[in-house]
């Protein structure tokens, strides 16, 4: 997903479900069990880190419960529309599911950031520039993943089996520990692996494995775990099977699987509870020999389920499952958000939490009790408890519902949602794992829309509901009055947290299924699928004084659809664009000049210009067109003083192609030599020589 190759779109095939009918009146019940909670934690379990930069993005969603907001930047409403193209740093990964899906972590002027072949960075926030990288090159990576930060070490999934602590300064490994014993894979791949962004406290790291990893999903005998290391040594200090028995597993080991968690915990740092929640079961739908999951007879716990669990033993405080023996993997999976509200004219303390059945849950932190659910998206046939023979379309499908995390402010919590269907039959199978069983019909990717819903905490009344033409898969974050998201097509949206009005937009350079962290003036935003693969670092007024990163130039050819959440499948390209790498061409133009006026013709293709040098006359009247020819990807021609650029002179608008603009600018008085660039892409650039 470099720049100048090939922009190859596939669709996702991936696990999807049909909602469990009864559901809700099981979670209030049977579904519910209380055991112990432990006393209050201090600040004392709190990184050092993490306390330090607080009012930066120090954790995977900014904070332990998860919220995804602040209110210590200065971007609003007021100067949104400013925000322009900083730094840019290319992604070089190019797995199965892209280059990104993983949120940045900010630390005072230090950006760490994960892509998907499980190589790290520490980025200077100011530029982009690199500190220290430490390059893993897993092609097997799935994702979500990312970095944690804490007592002087950065922790990250170093390959699909184990987890790293890196030096924080240095980038250097200072242990590894395998999670999943793959000796045990000898002659047989068993499918399991770590598919989750960590997070730490006290002097633990909190991860979990999945049923699947690389092109394996939900493979019989899988089973997912909830772990928690010693951050010093990587040892395990608990561990957590999300199967009510990984043995058995409900009655058919050698078919069955599921569990694990894709997104992090949040954790009440007061009272010492995490809140995990849980994946789906597996075979889903079915098999020709088990239709309608009939090799898993039961509720299938503890799978869709939210879990409450001492953050230092692992001993359940409670649990209460949201969708029983769920059939097509409609997984309770995004990220908790704990937060106070006013419920019923009680105040108390809830956890949010949604998945890909396309609902939000509360509930009460302390019992588990489920407060209210609200429904988002597009809903059809998905409160069957069982397929009738036949295809049947299922709205979510094989890739909707809530993928991506939600963002918490003001009593309002934001929710992405996707609308994509499935056409499913009682034995059909979205699992890789799954042998001899018919694959189910799964809407093109590139045909799916979404959205983005407010709602309100106290009550599940959806506030409103923005409708938008491409997948959203870009989660929700809140900065100050604005809730941003983004779609992959490569939009990223700012609307208004109140009234849901949009009030900003911006093409970025590539596909996004990934989130961003924010700190200060600036937002750092992976965008990891087609076009030029990048992390890009958005700010008011854009590049300012600050120097150009260094960028990647290894072209790698993108394979897949994003990973966003839990899924699997398989995937099947539906258009590839040929793009041909172009040689730079030393062209001087010769303007034409009428008195003081001077017109220059200026190309973009394939992520080049074909001028690296453009003279005219000092102090000319220029009149430039642009003619940008990448089709889908943005571009513009500034003019600056430097390579450093400390001042600028012209800064034409981004114009996405293809499109062409007219710009009209002075040029300086003073003849020299200055610089001309895309400022999205900055490695188009060239010598502007005033005569």
């Amino acid at each position: 997903m470099q720049r100048l190759l090939r922009l190859l779109i596939f669709t996702l095939v991936i696990g999807c479900a049909v909602l469990f009918s009864g559901a809700v009146a099981q979670e209030e019940n049977a579904s519910n069990m209380t055991n112990q909670t432990t006393g209050p934690q201090t600040a004392e379990g709190v990184p050092p880190e993490i306390m330090q930069y607080a009012a930066d993005w120090p954790l995977p969603n900014r904070d332990y419960e998860n919220s995804r907001a602040t209110t210590d930047v200065s971007i609003d409403k007021d100067n949104v529309n400013d925000l322009a193209i900083a730094w840019t740093f290319d992604i070089t990964a190019n797995g199965t599911f892209g280059g990104a899906s993983s949120n940045p972590i900010i630390m005072g002027d230090t950006v760490f950031f994960q892509d998907l072949y499980a190589d790290t960075y520490a980025l200077n926030l100011a530029d982009g520039s690199v500190k220290w990288e430490k390059v893993y090159n897993n092609t097997t990576v799935t994702g979500p993943n990312g970095p944690a930060v804490g007592w002087g070490k950065v922790f990250v999934t170093s390959d699909p089996f184990s987890i790293a602590a890196l030096n924080a300064s240095s980038g250097e490994e200072l242990w590894s520990m395998q999670l999943i014993n793959t000796t045990a894979m000898a002659g047989e791949i068993i499918g399991e692996g770590i598919d989750i962004q960590p997070t730490v406290y006290d002097n633990l790291v909190y991860t979990s494995t999945v049923p699947g990893r690389g092109d394996v999903f939900y493979r019989g005998g899988a089973v997912g775990f909830l772990y928690a290391l010693d951050q010093e040594t990587g040892e395990i200090a608990w561990n957590f099977s999300t199967v009510d028995d990984p043995v058995s597993i409900w009655g058919n080991p050698d078919v069955n699987s599921g569990g694990g968690v894709w997104y992090t915990p949040a954790v009440d740092t007061e009272t010492g509870i995490t809140y995990w929640p849980i994946a789906n079961p597996a075979p889903f739908a079915g098999t020709p020999e088990f239709p309608n999951g009939a090799s898993r007879p039961g509720p299938n716990l503890y799978t869709n389920t939210m879990m409450a669990l001492d953050h230092a033993t692992g001993d359940m405080a409670w649990f209460t499952q949201v969708l029983p023996h769920d059939l097509f993997d409609h997984d309770l999976q995004i990220a908790p958000i704990l937060t106070d509200a006013n419920v019923g004219g009680e105040d108390q303390k809830v956890v949010l939490s949604a998945g890909k059945m396309g609902r939000v849950y509360a509930f009460n932190q302390d019992t588990g009790a489920l407060l209210w659910i609200a429904v988002v998206g597009r809903h059809e046939n998905d409160q069957l408890a069982a397929l009738p023979p036949g295809n049947t379309t299922v709205y979510p499908g094989a890739l909707g519902g809530v993928e991506t995390p939600m963002a918490y402010a003001n009593g309002t919590v934001y929710v992405p949602y996707v609308d994509l269907y499935t056409n499913w039959t009682p034995t059909s199978s979205l699992s890789l794992g799954v042998e001899n069983a018919p694959q189910a019909e799964v809407q093109p990717f590139t045909e799916g829309t979404g959205g983005l819903v407010a709602v309100e905490v106290d009550s599940g009344k959806i506030l409103w509901d923005r409708k938008l033409d491409s997948v959203n898969v870009g989660g929700a974050t809140v900065v100050n009055d604005l809730v941003f998201t983004a779609t992959f097509n490569g939009t990223i949206y700012a609307f208004d947290a109140m009234t849901g009005e949009q009030v900003w937009n911006f093409t970025a350079p590539a596909g996004i299924n990934a989130w961003p962290a924010v700190a200060n003036d600036t937002i750092v935003w992976p965008c990891g699928v087609g076009g030029t693969s990048q992390v890009i670092a958005l700010r008011p007024g854009g590049m300012g004084n600050v120097t150009p990163a260094p960028t990647a130039t290894a072209n790698v050819t993108p394979t897949a659809m994003p990973p966003v959440g839990n899924q699997t499948g398989n995937v099947t390209p539906t258009a590839t664009v040929n793009v041909t790498p172009t040689a730079t061409v030393n062209v001087t133009p010769t303007p034409t000049t009428t008195g003081n006026a001077t017109m220059v013709n200026i190309t973009a293709q394939n992520i080049a210009f074909d001028l690296d040098t453009i003279t005219v006359p000092a102090g000319a009247n220029v009149t430039m067109v642009f003619d940008n020819q990448d089709s889908g990807i943005p571009h513009n021609v500034a003019i600056y003083d430097s390579p450093l650029r400390a001042e600028a002179i012209f800064v034409g608008e981004i114009i996405t192609g293809p499109a062409e603009i007219t710009y009209t600018f002075t040029a300086p008085s003073e003849p020299g030599t200055y610089y001309f660039q895309c400022d999205v892409h900055p490695s188009m650039n060239g010598d502007f020589i005033v005569e």
